[in-house]
């Protein structure tokens, strides 16, 4: 018998993806079970092997920041006034809120807060107005508990993108698997960029597919 969902989303309660969206469009997907090679580093160019759990359960903020390096010189012909070049970047996502025990996510983050090293090295999606980027990344400043005896348990780490991030060669599908708040991932290579640059946005399938579902159908 075809195990099938016997509940789905009200038609109508979409995220915007217009206007003035909400935070809550921008998603963060770890790779809870990462894969590194014997120098330490994880391999971005296949997304089909990772577990993605979703970092949004007990998150109430994500913010991102550049943290760019920059010079100021000031040159002959400037008149007196300086010039400001930025020579690189370290992206990074603060996520915080309040501890959930049993959520996929916050516990693979809440079990490195002893370990360092390649130890907290993993992968990150980070979809942004539904467009999709990864990066190699290491989980740090994680505040796994803490706050007042009768209040919730605080929760906070960072995410820091490690090198050059990636696009996807193609649309990036991520699909709910029955272990609740874990994706799986897929990218269909035969979507490419539209006509006006703009990268292929991300398609999430919030539902655990039907056992069977696309056979025969």
């Amino acid at each position: 018998m075809a195990d099938s969902a016997q509940t789905k989303f009200l038609p109508g309660t979409e995220a915007n993806k217009g206007g003035f969206p909400e935070n809550f469009v921008n998603k963060i997907f770890l790779d809870v079970e990462p894969q590194l090679d014997d120098a330490g580093d994880v391999d971005l160019n296949n997304v089909t092997n990772g577990k993605w759990a979703w970092v949004a359960s007990g998150i109430n903020n994500q913010t991102p920041s550049a943290n760019e390096t920059s010079t100021n010189d000031a040159y002959y012909d400037g008149g007196g006034f300086t010039e400001t070049e930025v020579t690189g970047k370290q992206v990074q996502i603060a996520v915080s809120g309040n501890r959930k025990v049993g959520d996929p996510a916050q516990d693979y983050v809440e079990n490195l807060f002893f370990k360092f090293g390649t130890a907290v090295k993993t992968r990150v999606i980070w979809i942004k107005n539904n467009t999709p980027i990864i990066s190699a990344c290491t989980i740090s400043n994680i505040v796994p508990t803490g706050g007042q005896s009768n209040q919730k348990q605080t929760f906070s780490f960072n995410i820091d993108f490690n090198g050059r991030p990636k696009i996807f060669n193609g649309q990036l599908t991520l699909t709910a698997t029955s272990t609740k708040k874990v994706y799986s991932a897929t990218v269909d290579t035969s979507t490419q960029l539209k006509e006006d640059g703009k990268l292929v946005d991300a398609k999430i399938i919030e539902e655990v597919p039907a056992a069977g579902a696309g056979q025969g159908e």
